[in-house]
């Protein structure tokens, strides 16, 4: 069944009088995602990144001029199932995701112990998802990034505290909070949506650092695709600093930590500046997303636990994202 296949899409041709010429405007879409009923669609999720912290990029404590950046390259690849146990067409249809498979790499300085995140394989959460692909229910979702934040906090050294290893959790935040975004975010969408027009949302940002912070995501519809077997709608978006904060942002830690390695030196970070670009494409006959890739750069200024002549750190972050429909 059609998640709102009960809507009649309105296709209106204005007319507007040039002499005896007439130009018709373009046709809308009626773009939802749906789900049917003992359907499994498999996705690969990746999130990649390189991260360089420079700790005194003004050369302040050198004479040789401005330090060299360390780098720390992380990349989190997922396989998750997602599979509709009850479906309402009008209301909410309840998904349950088994995560397959989870591999983290990892290249920094000195490495980390084994990332948590390889923990969730094996694992079955289950959520609530509105008609337009809006994740309105993720207790247990909730349940298993607060687990993970705690297995990656250490209370080995009673002199040192707790201390949290480098973690991708937040990557695995971001993937699932917004699989669906380009469609949930779409104004009236039962009036659909015609090439050109845009809209815009707010997204959790994957850090190497435990900050809150989201940046604005306009998606526009580029172009209604009808080549090939299905017809499919391409989906550009870009990426911008927001000073917004996100309501239902999902807990990962709990209590007080020091962050293990370099960064557990630095505090502060605030962000400056986030700039990129995606495109995803969808499947519009059958409600699906079948891939999309994303790009951009996050800019982050940071303060040392304790004032070091004026040294003031700056990291860069190239983000990667991207998500594939296997088995199609």
């Amino acid at each position: 069944m059609r998640i709102l296949s009960f809507v009649i899409i309105v296709s209106a041709v204005i007319v507007s009088a040039t002499g005896c010429q007439s130009t018709p405007k373009q046709q809308k879409e009626l773009i939802v995602v749906d789900f049917k009923p003992d359907t499994t669609l498999r996705y690969e999720l990746v999130s990649e990144r390189d991260t360089f912290i420079d700790l005194d990029p003004e050369g302040v404590a050198s004479k040789k001029g401005s330090s060299k950046p360390q780098k720390i390259y992380e990349k989190l690849e997922m396989v998750i199932a997602y599979t509709p146990v009850e479906v309402d067409p009008y209301g909410l249809s309840t998904i349950s995701a088994t995560c397959e498979s989870v591999k983290v790499t990892r290249q920094a300085k000195k490495q980390s112990p084994t990332d948590v995140m390889e923990q969730l394989k094996g694992k079955t959460f289950t959520f609530k998802v509105s008609p337009v692909g809006k994740i309105e229910d993720y207790s247990q979702i909730q349940k298993i990034v607060l687990d993970l934040g705690e297995k990656t906090i250490t209370t080995g050294d009673p002199k040192k505290g707790r201390i949290k290893s480098p973690d991708m959790i937040s990557d695995f935040v971001a993937l699932q909070w917004h699989i669906w975004d380009s469609i949930a975010s779409i104004e009236n969408p039962l009036k659909g949506v015609k090439p050109n027009q845009s809209w815009t949302t707010t997204q959790i940002i994957p850090l190497p650092v435990p900050v809150q912070a989201v940046k604005e995501t306009t998606y526009t519809l580029k172009e209604i695709d009808h080549s090939g077997n299905y017809k499919k709608a391409i989906i550009e978006s870009s990426f911008a600093k927001s000073e917004e904060t996100l309501g239902s942002w999902p807990k990962r830690y709990e209590g007080k930590f020091q962050m293990k390695g370099i960064l557990g030196f630095l505090k502060g970070y605030r962000i400056t500046d986030i700039s990129g670009s995606g495109e995803q494409t969808f499947n519009i006959d059958t409600g699906t997303v079948i891939s999309e890739h994303q790009e951009y750069k996050t800019k982050m200024s940071a303060n040392f636990m304790l004032p070091l002549g004026g040294m003031k750190p700056q990291i860069d972050i190239d983000q990667k994202i991207s998500l594939r429909l296997l088995d199609q």
